[in-house]
């Protein structure tokens, strides 16, 4: 059992049903040339769309797991691309799994988050809430007239947490379906939340009394969450 297992089962069900549907579209980072890196300041004057603005449905996911099924390379998209449509803000949902062998478990999370607040494109402006779980994104009219994807976007994040070293697969989400189709993976985002929190604070509080801890309901209902406590205590017995 992995810590996110139920979090990704979540997420493939939700990848299955709208394959069923005929909403997903499929690209390969690997076959996606490359979009010029570099950080970018998009006024809302120079701003084509908006992916995730506060006003609509936003949720930013990152999952880890050494046995749970991932695709290596697969982006897949629910709902239209960037300049496809002639609003000019659509609902965003960015979810990131990651396979790989993650020993430690907080400097692999470190190494993750990190590596994706890394990522950046030209013509490509991201805003991130980690304690919420927010996206706010913005594409400038040039990088929309230059053919900017998020394909691009995907390849690229693919790139980035593939230079981490402990990943050895990722597969990446997005959704701009509607506020409905976000809201969908907004349990599974808030399951994942509280499970980092619970291991952020082990690590870093060394504290393991269960019965005043406000997360001892998710260390409960997660083995790995178990494991992780029984290992950093036994570090600090020595």
């Amino acid at each position: 059992m992995g810590l996110f297992d139920e979090q990704l089962t979540e997420v493939k069900r939700f990848l299955s049903e709208a394959r069923r549907e005929g909403k997903v579209r499929e690209f390969r980072a690997y076959n996606a040339p490359p979009w010029p890196a570099e950080s970018s300041l998009i006024l809302e004057e120079d701003t084509a769309m908006e992916l995730g603005n506060p006003k609509t449905a936003s949720l930013s996911i990152l999952l880890w797991t050494e046995a749970h099924a991932i695709e290596d390379g697969l982006i897949s998209l629910v709902g239209p691309d960037v300049g496809e449509v002639k609003e000019r803000s659509l609902p965003f949902a960015q979810v990131l799994m990651v396979r790989g062998s993650f020993e430690d478990e907080y400097e692999s999370y470190q190494g993750l988050r990190d590596a994706v607040y890394d990522t950046r494109l030209s013509g490509f402006m991201a805003r991130t809430r980690p304690s919420m779980q927010r996206l706010w994104c913005r594409v400038g009219r040039e990088a929309v007239e230059q053919g900017f994807s998020l394909r691009y976007l995907g390849a690229a994040l693919v790139k980035r947490l593939k230079e981490v070293q402990a990943a050895s697969g990722v597969e990446v989400l997005f959704v701009t379906s509607s506020p409905g189709d976000v809201e969908r993976l907004s349990g599974a985002a808030a399951d994942a939340r509280r499970i980092i929190e619970a291991m952020m604070k082990m690590y870093e509080e060394k504290s393991f009394d269960c019965e005043t801890c406000e997360y001892r309901d998710v260390c409960d209902e997660v083995m790995e969450l178990k494991k992780i406590r029984e290992k950093l205590a036994g570090e600090k017995a020595v």
